[in-house]
């Protein structure tokens, strides 16, 4: 009796940094490494360890053929002619010799000229969604809209190969990461019935006695200026004004650019109260975890925040914008601010009723379980299946 071969499946993430996206990347090649013939293709470099240990997976080089993209000249970082770099990344993928029985974009839409399962984790691909969405999109030089920007995405596109309108090919399947995205592909791109899939987040699972600081807060992401770390900076400001003597754990790789200088000044000048370690690793990210009594995140654009869910599940009680899909995971009235003011009035409501936190940091780490990377790669297994419209069984 002849057996079916395995499908022949590529994923595909530009350039692997180390946030979100990188994730979901990782956790879809652990989900299907045994599955399918996987190959997996990036313009960064790869070190598999390294990946594993962020990321708590265990993809194995054995299992994933590693198929390098090339770079752009000059380009050694995912955030250096980052439109450019994709573009050019995206004109690679249209050109692989191989053909497979389905692509995986593990970040945002990528055309394939096969089919294609596209995974959304942000509107950063269309520049009319980042200026309308993005609150901070117009106040920066570089996207700005003037005739340097507009010859700068032409030319990407250009470079792209992009012909056609459109985000997708019409038989690709477009797969959200939240429902706030998916009400977005419906209502601005004509993407209806998107599926959704929550991006992986692992749990930090600490033990109860373990003392926490009761003023303590941390803040975890890439940064740059939609996270608008300096609103999280405005609003414990203004807590420690109010006589409460709150700390930061701002983790985040700081790098050359203008932003990430002006929030490593305003933290220098609140050194006392603000600490810099750059990205958790593992075991840091833990400890922390385990130390601290909340999370705070800035950014009103977030479709939805792995980081805030590893708070959550570690027992931190994260305060989040009412905007964006951020919400979605901690589902508290109590945490969920609207403006800076109101972030102010519930953090200091929270420090004052210290008798509530025990029962709310239960019921948001039970809340985010469904955020598991196994119910992700459960759900990921299954719309593969759907999409191929066969099963997967083990190779």
């Amino acid at each position: 009796m002849a057996f079916p071969l395995p499908p022949k499946i590529l994923i595909a993430h530009p350039w692997m940094g180390r946030g979100g996206s990188e994730a979901t990347a990782m956790w879809a090649l652990h989900a299907l490494q045994d599955l399918a013939a996987i190959t997996f293709t990036t313009a960064s470099p790869v070190e598999w360890d390294k990946l594993n240990a962020t990321y708590g997976t265990s993809v194995s080089p054995e299992k994933v053929t590693l198929l390098q993209a090339p770079r752009l000249p000059g380009v050694a970082t995912g955030t250096k002619l980052a439109f450019w770099q994709r573009a050019y990344f995206e004109r690679f993928c249209q050109t692989l010799p191989e053909s497979y029985d389905a692509c995986i974009s593990a970040y945002n839409p990528i055309r394939f000229n096969q089919p294609a399962i596209q995974l959304i984790g942000d509107f950063s691909f269309d520049e009319g969604a980042r200026l309308e969405l993005y609150p901070t999109a117009s106040d920066q030089a570089h996207h700005r809209p003037s005739v340097l920007r507009r010859l700068y995405l032409s030319f990407g596109d250009q470079l792209a190969g992009r012909a056609q309108a459109g985000i997708a090919e019409p038989d690709d399947l477009v797969v959200s990461n939240s429902r706030w995205t998916a009400g977005l592909m419906a209502t601005r791109f004509g993407i209806p019935d998107s599926p959704l899939l929550y991006p992986p987040s692992s749990s930090h699972q600490v033990e109860a006695q373990q003392p926490r600081d009761p003023l303590g807060f941390v803040c975890m992401g890439r940064i740059m200026p939609e996270k608008e770390v300096e609103s999280i900076i405005a609003i414990l400001d203004r807590v420690r004004e109010a006589g409460y003597p709150a700390t930061l754990d701002l983790a985040g790789q700081f790098g050359a650019d203008p932003y990430s200088k002006r929030i490593a000044r305003m933290a220098k000048d609140r050194a006392e109260w603000i600490r810099t370690p750059g990205f958790f690793g593992p075991k840091e990210k833990q400890e922390v975890f385990a130390s601290r009594t909340y999370g705070i995140h800035g950014c009103r654009v977030e479709a939805f925040g792995i980081a805030i869910a590893e708070m959550a599940g570690a027992g931190l009680l994260p305060f989040v914008s009412a905007e964006g899909g951020v919400k979605e995971i901690v589902g508290l009235e109590e945490l969920i601010y609207s403006d800076i003011d109101d972030a102010v009035a519930k953090i200091i409501a929270r420090i004052q009723q210290p008798e509530n936190l025990e029962g709310m940091r239960k019921a948001l780490q039970e809340r985010v379980t469904r955020f598991r990377p196994e119910f992700f790669s459960e759900t990921l297994v299954q719309i593969v299946q759907d999409f191929l419209k066969r099963p997967l069984s083990p190779c």
